[in-house]
């Protein structure tokens, strides 16, 4: 039933693409390339994935992912999330695999999601390294409205890299609609590490600008 409503109803699409340049402690100088891609069936169900190549300091780096939303029934916006993520370095031999549940309470003026991140990591061809993490997002819109939105946000993930609970970002968004169906973005994250520790490190700064399309 669920399939059939889908197809009877006309779809949301989004279309991204992104510069990244990043500058961080442990590689320095980072950047990529990606393209994010999202369809929507009946307000209710969300199709996305997305693809990020480029450098991490002197070596190749690809990331990608792959997911889905569904609204639950209830009288409130609460979703049930599940996306996995490939982030690999092929100079270091590195690999991860990861799978994140998520549940989220998104309004519009702000949001959270909460979920458990498990992922697994291949170290120069040895036996995968299983680490279950504690991920979380949360955002607050200061404008939003048809032309303008403009807001903050804390998380230790993103669509293309899942920390671990320490190391978690903090960043400001500015999208402005220059036509009904194109949007420029422009992104600025602090990246900060150790707060587990009991002490929080500068680790890196990240901005990301582009473009979206939707019909």
């Amino acid at each position: 039933m669920i399939i059939i409503l889908a197809v009877q109803s006309l779809p949301g699409e989004e279309l991204g693409f992104y510069f990244t340049p990043e500058y961080n402690r442990s590689f320095n100088f980072c950047w990529n390339l990606s393209t994010v891609s999202s369809v929507t069936f009946n307000e209710l169900y969300t199709v996305r994935g997305g693809l990020a190549m480029g450098g991490a300091g002197s070596k190749f780096d690809m990331k990608l992912y792959a997911g889905a939303d569904a609204a639950l029934p209830f009288n409130f916006p609460l979703y049930f999330s599940m996306f996995y993520n490939y982030n690999g370095l092929p100079g270091y031999e590195t690999h991860s695999h990861s799978i994140l549940p998520l549940i989220s309470l998104k309004y519009r003026a702000a949001g959270i999601s909460i979920g458990n991140t498990l992922r697994f990591t291949r170290f120069y061809g040895e036996k995968p390294v299983f680490e279950p993490m504690f991920s979380f997002s949360g955002y607050v819109n200061f404008i939003d409205n048809d032309i303008h939105k403009f807001g903050l946000k804390a998380a230790n993930y993103d669509d293309f890299t899942y920390g671990n609970f320490g190391s978690y970002f903090l960043g400001l968004y500015y999208l402005t609609c220059l036509s009904e169906k194109l949007r420029l973005v422009n992104e600025i994250e602090i990246h900060q590490g150790g707060s587990v520790g009991l002490s929080s490190n500068f680790y890196g700064l990240i901005y990301r600008g582009g473009v979206q399309f939707s019909w």
